[in-house]
């Protein structure tokens, strides 16, 4: 018979539910394509291309696909100086420019960057003998802004001092900040920025994590006190959470309280989504643009003080809410969404919840735990069942089992344990934040006799499972 493992107290933490309000108004519907529809369809010859102002001419003419501009590969990118090289033996392209190398395999929805895979909205072609590549991807990734000007049918591309000439970019604040009229500080980077920037500001990210909603995090975790998440779409920053030392939004910074940011600013309580006509409340504080949404989180146990920043294009954070309760929610409508793709998304959150632990612990000097893979096992399980059978408990409404015998099932020989349970935030950084700001769950974090965590998203649900074993 086993001896009896001791447990630290096993607290319930409370839900956060995010109401929402319908608003009158007729669903829209769009109608498929028309019979015999091509996907890739040849340009108007009159359409213009300008670089740094002055208009190129091609022989050939570029080619639309969805949406999207595709041009000559060695038209473009040779004029902004970067060395282009065909291997038609594997059918890719290689563009190098100072520190960036990009790879785009003819056919392929993604590209590398830097050996980094990202996403492409349309593929490298081969068109005749030549090979086409996405216009806006590959220039914005070396550094260009690219604009279409539909009264002229023209797109204009500026890159390199042209940017600062022209006004498109400000040295002293982002053009994506511009509506704000402050000045933003997040370790260099900006939402708009292009990926290449990124890379090279800050080198390569620890790793790459998924998401539902269209981009990808890259985490830099390799420093505790300056962690930073930066989401990644179509080669663009579209979003920014930092919960390190240097980041600053005006005149608030880490270490500031609510009270100071609310005298410099008026927080918005909902969020509408005009696509879904719905209003989501707001339980954080928020400031809310035209182009950017800006969430504070704050620790209420400590003073209230403000302890990390979400920068989000507004676009995407719209669709962060909405697709969130359309897939991940029990209140959500429950339809089918790529299951490989959502546990993509689940283990994001996993590894993001365990990555800010670390953060809490390092700001205090503790120890730092490591990742428990058998505990995690056991709070995955714990997670899928509160979703599947819709309850919110420690113990099992379906086996009658507590913490202590689900670590026994994974043949865990624990003489600690802790866990701590929450339901219904949007992401694992939310989750972290409320955790936090509740007492009981906070000493689980910070509780220097505890040396593993083992983490289990499914949903809307998460759990936290800590062991120190014999």
């Amino acid at each position: 018979m086993k001896a009896k493992k001791a447990l630290v107290s096993i607290l319930i933490s409370s839900v956060a539910f995010f109401l929402f309000f319908f608003l009158p108004g007729q669903a829209l519907r769009t109608e498929g394509a028309p019979a015999g529809y091509s996907v890739a369809t040849l340009m108007q010859q009159d359409i213009g291309i300008f670089l740094n102002g002055k208009e190129f001419l091609l022989n050939v003419p570029p080619v639309m696909e969805k949406g999207r501009t595709l041009v000559p590969v060695r038209f473009l990118l040779e004029a902004m100086g970067a060395q282009v090289d065909w291997n038609g033996a594997n059918g890719t392209v290689y563009i190098y420019i100072e520190n960036l190398r990009i790879e785009l395999v003819v056919g392929a929805d993604t590209a590398r960057l830097n050996g980094r895979t990202v996403p492409l909205d349309v593929p490298a072609r081969i068109i005749g003998s030549r090979a086409y590549v996405p216009l806006r991807f590959v220039s914005e990734n070396l550094g260009a802004s690219v604009s279409w000007d539909g009264e002229r049918r023209s797109v204009f591309i500026t890159f390199g001092e042209a940017l600062f000439d022209s006004g498109l970019i400000q040295k002293e604040v982002p053009a994506s900040y511009k509506d704000l009229d402050l000045n933003v500080e997040t370790y260099g980077i900006a939402v708009g920025d292009a990926a290449g920037k990124v890379l090279q500001l800050l080198g390569e990210p620890a790793r790459e994590d998924g998401t539902i909603y269209g981009y990808r995090w890259w985490a830099y975790s390799q420093d505790p006190l300056n962690y930073l998440l930066l989401g990644i779409k179509d080669g663009r920053v579209v979003t920014i959470y930092s919960c390190g030392q240097e980041w600053k939004f005006g005149p608030v910074k880490p270490g500031a309280i609510l009270q100071d940011l609310n005298e410099h600013f008026k927080t918005a309580g909902g969020l509408y989504v005009e696509e879904t006509r719905i209003i989501y409340k707001l339980h954080l504080p928020t400031l809310i643009y035209d182009q950017i949404m800006v969430t504070f989180y704050y620790d209420s146990l400590d003073n209230n003080k403000i302890t990390a920043i979400r920068l989000e294009d507004k676009g995407v954070a719209e669709s962060r809410y909405a697709l969130f309760f359309k897939y991940r929610s029990a209140q959500g409508e429950r339809e089918t969404y790529n299951l490989q793709r959502m546990r993509e998304a689940e283990v994001a959150d996993e590894r993001q919840i365990f990555d800010l632990v670390n953060v809490e612990r390092a700001k205090r000097g503790l120890s730092i735990l490591s990742w428990h893979q058998l505990a995690a096992q056991a709070a995955l399980e714990h997670s899928r069942e509160m979703f599947i059978h819709n309850y919110f408990s420690h113990v099992s409404a379906v086996t009658g089992k507590a913490l202590d015998r689900r670590l026994d099932d994974q043949g865990i020989d624990f003489r600690l344990a802790a866990e701590n349970i929450a339901r219904g935030q949007l992401d694992g950084i939310e989750v972290h934040h409320g955790l936090m700001n509740s007492s009981g769950h906070r000493e689980n974090i910070l509780n220097r006799d505890l040396r593993t965590l083992g983490v289990g998203v499914y949903r809307d649900c998460y759990t936290q499972n800590f062991v120190t074993e014999k």
